[in-house]
């Protein structure tokens, strides 16, 4: 019986120069075959051959947000992230919102200038990251994340080559947290700056850190209709980020009007 198995969704024999679908094989050097240095690959291994036929019967698409097809029933963990050309550091955020109410926010700094190189995109895979990592802490056994990076989803699921540190530990901490401890994770793609509020609080928690200029989009859309959040201290968080003025149509659920 084979140590692991290794399922290809998608690849390319160059020998017999011909794409290939759907293959379940017991070696490395087999796969390899198949994806090295393949653009668009798309494979993942297995501890046993019932989870690859799994895998190769249902593979998790990035589901674009404007098609509406994304799970409402779910926890939705909005992520981003900066970065600072002066300090050369990148900073990470991410909003947790079910049914409509803001349940966390979380965002962080750098401690180094070791991910330089990838600039922002460092905050965006630690974002996804730590979104999945508080789902799976709450309990949620199903998440939702809202990306405008399209490696969140390309670096979890292994269609992209991870090159450097930061995709390698991306792709093993989310793999871990979906075949080893049981959360669903549904990659939902949204273009930035495109009218969504959660999706611009997390761009300015992101930015928040790095003492970056905030964006305006939030005060606008909060003229404009509600928010709830679940607990007074994330009322006053917001206020990092918005006006005062723009609080009154902030709403703190199971509070008095």
């Amino acid at each position: 019986m084979a140590s692991k198995y290794y399922a290809v969704k998608e690849g390319f024999d160059k020998a017999g120069n011909r794409e290939v679908r759907n293959l379940i094989l017991e070696s490395w050097d087999e796969c390899l075959k198949y994806v090295k240095g393949v653009k668009g690959a798309k494979y993942k291994s297995f501890k046993n051959r019932s989870e690859a036929e799994e895998y190769l019967s249902g593979f998790t698409e990035n589901i674009r947000k404007d098609s509406g097809e994304y799970p409402s029933d779910c926890l939705h963990v909005y992520v981003d992230g900066s970065y600072s050309t002066e300090s050369e550091r990148y900073a990470y955020a991410f909003v947790a919102v079910k049914d409509d109410v803001i349940l966390h926010i979380q965002n962080g700094i750098s401690k180094d200038t070791s991910k330089k190189q990838l600039r922002q995109i460092a905050g965006e895979l630690e974002a996804a990251c730590m979104a999945a990592l508080y789902a799976h802490s709450t309990g949620e056994k199903k998440v939702a994340i809202f990306h405008d990076y399209a490696g969140i989803y390309h670096h979890a699921v292994g269609t992209w080559e991870r090159k450097d540190a930061s995709s390698k530990e991306y792709y093993d901490t989310m793999n871990r947290l979906m075949d080893e401890m049981g959360l669903e994770i549904v990659f939902v793609k949204i273009d930035g700056h495109s009218g969504d509020i959660y999706n611009e609080i997390t761009d300015n928690f992101a930015k928040l850190p790095l003492g970056l200029k905030l964006n305006t989009a939030v005060d606008k859309h909060l003229r404009e209709q509600t928010v709830k959040v679940d607990c007074e201290e994330l009322w006053v968080k917001l206020r990092e980020i918005v006006k005062l003025s723009s609080l009154a149509n902030v709403r703190i659920v199971g509070h008095d009007d």
